[in-house]
């Protein structure tokens, strides 16, 4: 006797339930959970999960609607027993208010692939003191009470800082401080702020310096500081899996115990979601590359609460798109990083570092031209001008005093036999140059202190200050290599003559430097041309407006004129595809409303 036909759908699922991944494959034998560190197993849900919860909530909303739909139809019903006239009426009404509701909606449908700044509407937040007092009791229920703070100091803190570049408002403030410690606390608060259209700004290390944490519209900040947690190193398949604010110095430590190194280290306190954020660099990335390339996986929590993970852990993968990149540089404008996955490295044999003194600084640059065209394997290759020589003499925190000349700083990391031999190249290239000394370290202790001017750069400006309406700028620019010479002698001279004290830095080796500008407050517009000249040079060169800080406010307006109106405008298409109500920090990368008059220079 033959069987009856099994519908479709009924074998389908028999065959989903039935086979090794199917739910019951997955329950009986423990496959596809990936499980948070920041929980114990017993508390914390598996990814899946968590990604099921989201599932379940849209398939919750599109219940409502379809009950929506059934009272339609039992209305349509209704009317049928209704007198004669009723049904035309009822359809005439029906057609005529369809017909009005689509020629509106496709004369305001979006089907274009960009979106330019003249046809943007401004977000429509609610950060009303009603609409956020509400809210609190929501974040209270979430984190706890001893975990939200509205102290002014506090909130100040979170909203700029002495080092950044951008001249914090009074008004870029967040109503409070939210401090969660784990991904599904962050999906809580993001699926509150959502609901209830308040605009969040995240929050690591505080040491960015292009205003990427102003709340410039209010609302609230998410401050990382809990979720601090290294979750799991994977010492055969170097990487490690890490919190966000987890800072590379720390990680480092650890992970040297284990004699591994994670190379990008940019400024002292930096931490894993703020680099992250603005795909930054440091000292090492000319050998070894910048942040995009040693970040495996994220786990990110998008505007409605959604948690998305991006990848699994392999060093390469060709499925779909590359959302990991995709955050990379995003500066928490597109998700917020709850988890990353980093590649790390064998920790180097050995390591030495080299300091060379030229009588300018075009000489100087002219040296790194040389020794980048020949190849040498060198870690690192930083520039100091003499005016940054000066203030490091001055300031007085290394132990030795300094030639107050153009200074080169190379690091050499490999075999004892290989960094003698790149040293000697270095040497001979460097004497070609022009240079007037050159002295490379003996021992680690040496080396150490050699290093150390390098890393008081900044600091040591900021030692200038004399009153409190001074103000250091730092800025950085880029620029194919054979162009370095020309913008850095172009920069230095523009800063001489405008009167200003400013001093020269940066990682020359992939053409990256970095002026620090001292400024009062009546100097403010003084500084901001000579930034503005600096930025124009080096786009004119084919170069960038950012090397590694970041967009942030500074540097959004020459966006357009680096990369092209239209590219803008698929990147802001793309902040509206993953946060359609700009709740997450909002108005850095690019602008989402039109400038005011006289905002943006001219260019």
């Amino acid at each position: 006797m033959a069987r009856p036909p099994v519908p479709r759908q009924l074998l389908r699922r028999q065959l989903f339930e039935s086979s090794p991944c199917g739910p019951l494959g997955y329950r009986a034998r423990g496959i596809g959970r990936r499980r948070y560190a920041t929980k114990s197993d017993e508390e914390r849900p598996d990814f899946k999960g968590q990604l099921y919860q989201s599932t379940n909530e849209r398939v919750e909303r599109d219940r409502v609607d379809q009950a929506r739909f059934a009272q339609i139809r039992e209305a349509q019903k209704a009317a049928r027993g209704s007198p004669g006239w009723m049904v035309p009426f009822v359809l005439a009404v029906g057609i005529a208010g369809g017909w009005y509701l689509g020629s509106g909606q496709n004369a305001q449908s979006d089907d274009s692939s960009t979106t330019p700044l003249s046809q943007t509407i401004p977000p429509q937040h609610n950060a009303s003191p009603a609409n956020l007092q509400a809210a609190w009791a929501d974040f209270k229920a979430i984190v706890g009470e001893e975990n939200i703070s509205t102290q002014e100091d506090n909130l100040k803190q979170h909203s700029g800082s002495e080092w950044s570049s951008y001249p914090t408002l009074p008004s870029d403030k967040p109503f409070a401080i939210i401090n969660p410690e784990s991904t599904e606390q962050v999906s809580e608060i993001m699926k509150v702020c959502h609901r209830r259209r308040i605009p969040v700004t995240g929050y690591s290390g505080g040491t960015s310096l292009e205003g990427h944490f102003a709340a410039t519209r209010g609302g609230i900040c998410i401050d990382f500081s809990r979720m601090d947690k290294i979750l799991t190193l994977h010492q055969d398949d170097l990487d490690v899996v890490v919190q966000p604010a987890v800072g590379w110095e720390m990680l480092n430590e650890d992970l040297g115990e284990h004699g591994l190194f994670f190379p990008p280290d940019p400024g002292p306190g930096a931490m894993i979601g703020g680099m992250v954020g603005t795909g930054c660099s440091g000292t090492n990335a000319y050998r070894y590359g910048t942040m995009k390339d040693y970040v495996l996986s994220l786990t990110v929590v998008l505007a409605d609460g959604t948690i998305v993970k991006t990848k699994q852990r392999p060093r390469k993968s060709s499925a779909g798109y590359d959302l990991t990149r995709t955050f990379v540089g995003s500066e928490g404008t597109l998700g917020l990083v709850t988890e990353a996955t980093l590649k790390v490295i064998p920790k180097p044999q050995n390591t030495s570092v080299a300091v060379c003194t030229f009588q300018n600084v075009r000489d100087a640059a002219n040296c790194v031209f040389r020794v980048v065209g020949a190849g040498v394997p060198i870690a690192a290759i930083e520039i100091l001008d003499d005016v940054q020589m000066k203030c490091i003499n001055d300031v007085g925190t290394t132990s030795r005093t300094w030639k107050e000349t153009p200074t080169l700083f190379f690091k050499f990391n490999g075999t004892p036999t290989s960094v003698k031999e790149h040293i000697s190249l270095v040497q001979g290239l460097a004497k070609k140059s022009g240079s007037k000394s050159f002295e490379f370290a003996r021992s680690q202790e040496e080396a150490d202190e050699l290093w150390s001017a390098r890393k008081e750069a900044l600091w040591s400006v900021m030692a200038k200050k004399k009153d409190p309406s001074d103000h250091v700028w730092t800025t950085d620019v880029a620029v194919p290599i054979s162009r370095l010479p020309d913008i850095i002698e172009q920069t230095k001279d523009d800063i001489s003559n405008s009167g200003l004290m400013g001093s020269i830095v940066g990682h020359v080796g992939d053409g990256n430097f970095h002026a620090i500008i001292l400024y009062n407050d009546k100097e403010h517009d003084l500084a901001d041309s000579v930034v503005h000249r600096m930025v124009k040079r080096a786009i004119e060169m084919e170069g960038t407006a950012t090397g590694e800080h970041g967009v942030g406010l500074v540097k959004r307006d020459y966006l357009p004129h680096e990369i092209g109106e239209p590219a803008v405008d698929l990147m802001r298409k793309l902040k509206q595809a993953f946060d359609p109500l700009c709740l997450l920090n909002c108005d850095k990368i690019v602008r989402v409303q039109r400038p005011k008059p006289g905002e943006v220079q001219e260019w």
